[in-house]
């Protein structure tokens, strides 16, 4: 099983990096816009909100790592978002090396937002990689509000 999510992931992974070379080649400046339609958030706002899901599930709940924030951190550059995803896919590499012979096994804790929570590494895998994506179509929906018409990032490409 460990292998099939290695490789969606990497699906995932190559999808990302679509979308940052195109933000980072064709959205330039509009990365820190606000998006009305999208409460005035902006892209480089998604981006840093979808690397914290990796760190809040994976690291602090999953892993028991020690807490942290990566809230107003000032993130404002395609560089400093990529070396996020970096830390983010380091992350992912120690939790399915972590959980690899025990993907249905509950993991219990506190989550900050949640309270106490039972629930397995698959359903942790699952739940980053279904709100990366999530996110992903709002980012994209953000960049062709702000005039800039996205490539495919996904069917196509694979």
């Amino acid at each position: 099983m460990i292998q099939v999510l290695q490789k969606q992931y990497a699906l995932l992974q190559g999808s990302r990096e679509v979308v940052l070379n195109f933000i980072e080649t064709q959205v330039g400046n509009d990365l820190n816009t606000p998006v009305p339609a999208f409460e005035n958030k902006t892209i480089c706002y998604l981006l840093e909100h979808n690397a914290s899901c990796y760190f809040n599930w994976l690291a602090y709940f999953a892993l028991k790592r020690p807490a942290g924030s990566l809230n107003d951190k000032g993130f404002t550059t395609v560089n400093q978002i990529r070396e996020l995803y970096i830390t983010a896919d380091n992350i992912m590499t120690a939790f399915l090396e972590n959980f690899q012979d025990k993907m249905e096994v509950p993991v219990n804790g506190i989550h900050s937002r949640s309270g106490q929570v039972s629930v397995t590494p698959l359903q942790l895998f699952t739940h980053v990689l279904t709100h990366e994506f999530h996110h992903k179509g709002q980012i994209l929906t953000m960049c062709r509000l702000l005039g800039h018409i996205p490539p495919d990032t996904d069917v196509v490409r694979f």
